[in-house]
Order: structure tokens, then sequence, then C-alpha cells
């Protein structure tokens, strides 16, 4: 009995120890798994890391090669600049000068149109002081311009204009910059600040002519002439963004309003302008001008007597941003007061024009103006203007324009012809075409 215990006990002592043998193998073998999970999972990481070091630092160096690929190629330019600073200084103090740097700006411009008009009167029709011609073909003008900065001081402008009745000098000055009391100085024939269209030449026109407004005052040309004109950057007047006034003594010959002997016969001019950004694309701007100086009748019986015109002028422009090539509007208006002084009364007269210009595309303006103007010697004579032009713009140098425009008169010319001027529709085709630097830019 005894050894049969005995026996019962021996195996089961012995299946408990294989059984726990097996269960510590088992766990060895999930311990092992684990530890070589958790180290696949360190060597991933490991590995992520390395890479990402790796993408670093390539992109590190692609970086600094290129900061040092610009730095070499600023440096070669810098060395580039400075040899030919030193090659200039050379030639010049050795007496030989680059001429091309010295040459000013040279430009060639011609205006040309065919105009026809339903009136055959010679007034209208002939080419003149009121008239730039009808019902034929007219060269207007070639106008030869030259500019040049002097030097860092000093720019100098002229412009000489060719037509058939001869050459004239239309603007010759220079202008003397950054002066004291934030003043600039303009010295020589010039045609000084009154107006938004007095600096204008004709080729630069919104339209082919001028206001009959304007013309009235002053004929087809710009009001100007030699003098003297000093122009102020002002404190900012009436919530501007800039204000500017301009004082100029000029001899202009102005027939029917400013007398014109004596070179010591000088017309006075005044000019202020406020000017205003409305927003990221478009600017306001007002000015007020005043023009006075003896008429002819104080020259005849010398005696101090005074015509004055006096205006506001109002300029919107709105150029949107990025589009300026495609699109634009520009509108002009000004009103006018003007006196003739006579020796027992003082005559006076009303006018004013408004006109606007309205990009279409790249190439296509269309425009169109309105203005009255009454007669200065009789107010009770009158003359309405109204005008509407399409323009093509080839390029910037060349472009045609097609204007219509009808006439009201209520104007009698004066002694001993004394009829009544008839009204008239005109219709014209112009050609305008530039070589060189100045285009037909507006001022």
């Amino acid at each position: 009995m005894d050894k049969k215990i005995f026996l019962f006990f021996l195996s089961l002592l012995i299946f408990s120890g294989a059984g726990y043998a097996q269960q510590n193998k088992t766990r060895k073998h999930g311990r092992d798994q684990q530890t070589r999970r958790h180290a696949r999972e360190r060597s991933l990481t490991e590995i992520d890391s390395i890479v990402l070091d790796i993408e670093n630092y390539v992109n590190t160096k692609k970086e600094a090669d290129r900061l040092k690929e610009l730095m070499d190629h600023a440096k070669e330019l810098g060395q580039q600049e400075k040899v030919e600073n030193l090659d200039l200084n050379k030639k010049f103090h050795s007496g030989t000068r680059r001429q091309q740097g010295l040459n000013p700006n040279i430009s060639l411009g011609g205006d040309f149109f065919i105009g026809g008009s339903n009136s055959d009167d010679p007034f209208i029709n002939t080419p003149g002081d009121k008239s730039y011609g009808n019902n034929g073909i007219f060269l207007r003008e070639i106008e030869l311009g030259l500019e040049s900065a002097l030097d860092p001081f000093t720019r100098g402008k002229t412009f000489i204009s060719f037509s058939e009745e001869g050459f004239s000098v239309e603007e010759a000055y220079i202008e003397l910059l950054n002066l004291p009391l934030n003043m600039n100085l303009k010295l020589g024939i010039f045609n000084p600040e009154f107006s938004p269209l007095n600096r204008y030449h004709d080729h630069a026109l919104p339209q082919f002519d001028r206001p009959r407004a304007l013309v009235n005052y002053f004929g087809n040309a710009n009001f100007g002439g030699p003098g003297v004109a000093a122009n102020f950057l002002l404190p900012q007047l009436l919530w501007a963004d800039a204000s500017s006034l301009e004082i100029a003594g000029v001899h202009g010959s102005v027939p029917e309003m400013f007398a014109s002997g004596s070179p010591w016969v000088l017309q006075g001019v005044g000019h202020l302008k406020n000017f205003y950004d409305v927003g990221p694309n478009s600017f306001f701007e007002f000015s007020l001008n005043s023009v006075v100086g003896k008429n002819p009748t104080a020259l005849a019986l010398d005696t101090p007597l005074w015509s004055t015109v006096n205006s506001l002028g109002l300029v919107f422009k709105w150029i949107p941003s990025g589009r300026a090539k495609y699109r634009t509007f520009d509108w002009k208006s000004e009103v006018f007061y003007a006196t003739y002084q006579m020796t027992e009364e003082t005559l006076s007269s009303k006018s004013f024009y408004s006109s606007i210009q309205n990009k279409l595309s790249s190439r296509w303006w269309i425009s169109g103006r309105i203005g009255f103007s009454e007669d200065i010697m009789s107010d009770d004579q009158y003359e309405w203007d109204y005008t509407m032009a399409l323009d093509f713009w080839q390029s910037e140098f060349v472009f045609f324009r097609l204007q219509y425009q009808y006439n009201q008169r209520n104007l009698f010319m004066p002694a001993p012809m004394s009829y009544e001027l008839p009204s008239d529709h005109s219709l014209l085709l112009q050609i305008c075409w530039a070589m060189g630097t100045h285009k037909h830019e507006a001022y």
C-alpha cells in the first residue's frame, strides 16, 4: 500500500513539474516576442529620426548653396559696377566723355488730321487763332522735343513746333529742384500751371481740340511765354494728402485779353492745388487758378486797366489696381469767371467745360465733352460745344482718333464784317505718332 501511494505522489510530482516547465516556457516565449516587438518599434523610430535628420540636412544644404550662389552673384554685380564706376571716373578725369550719356532724350512727334464741316464760313474753316481748320487735309504740327537732367539739381526741356506757318518754340526752360522752402524754380519759355489742361501739348489732349471756354480766352495755343515760376510744396491743407502753390510771371501773347507790348508787360499767374487719395484705385484734386494782367485797352490808352481769368478746376481719376492696361476713367471739369476792365465799366463773362475719358480695353478709348462760353465783350453772345471721340491706340507711339463735334453759336463777327457766325457740325480723323522718349503722355 505504501508503495502504491509513493508511486502516485511521484507521478503527480512529475506531471506538475512538466506543466510548470511548459508554462514557464510559454511565458518566456511571450516575453521574447514582446521584447522583439519593442526592439523593432525602437528601430523604426530611430530610422524615422535618421531619415528626418537627413532630409533637414539636405534642405539646409540646398538653402545654403542657394544663398551662397546669390551672394556670389551680388558680389560679381558689385564688382562689375565698381569697375564701371572706376572706368567712368578714369575717362572723365582724362578728359574723355561718354557721348551717349551726355546726349539729351530726343523725340519727334507728328499730328496730322483730315477735317470736314457742313459750314463754308472762312472763319470756321481757315486755320487761325480760333480754328485748326476744316474741309481739308492739315498737318497741325511736327514737334521736336529735347529733355535732359542737366545735373542732380537741374533739368531742362525744349519743345520746338513746326507747322505750315513756320516754326515756333513752344517751351524751352530749365527747372531748379529742391531749393529751400520746398521750392522748385522754373526759368525760360513755358506754360504755367493754370487749369487742368494748360500744360497739355496738343497731341496729349483728351479730345482733338481745346474746350471753347479756353479757346475764347486764350486762343488755340496754351497760355504761356517767357517768364519765371516758383512752385512750393505746402503743408497739407483742408485734409488733403498733398498741397502745392505755384506763382508765376509770364509775358504771354493773348490779343483779346492781355496786352503783349513791352517785354516787361507781364501776366501774374496763381495756382493752388489740393490732392486727395480716394481709396487705393482713385484720386481727386481741385485747383484754384487766376491770371491777372493789363489788357489791350490799357495799352492803347496808357492807363492801368486790367483783365482777369479765374477758374476752379476739378479732376477725378480711377485706375483699378492690376487692370490699368484695360480700364481707366478720367473726368476733368473747370468753371471760369473772367473780367475785362474798361474806362467806364468792367465787363465779365462765365464759361465752363466738362470732359470724360473712359478706357474700354487695352487699345480703345471713348470720350465726350460739353462746354459753354460767353463772349467777354458781350454776355448775350455765347457758344456751346458738344464733342464725342473714339480713340484706337495701335501702340503707345501711334494712335488714331475719330471725332464728331457740334458747335452751337450765338456770336457776331465784329465790324466791319458784322454778321452772325453759323452753327456747324464737323467730323475729323486725327493720326498722331511719336519717335523717341516723349510719347503722347499727359502732364
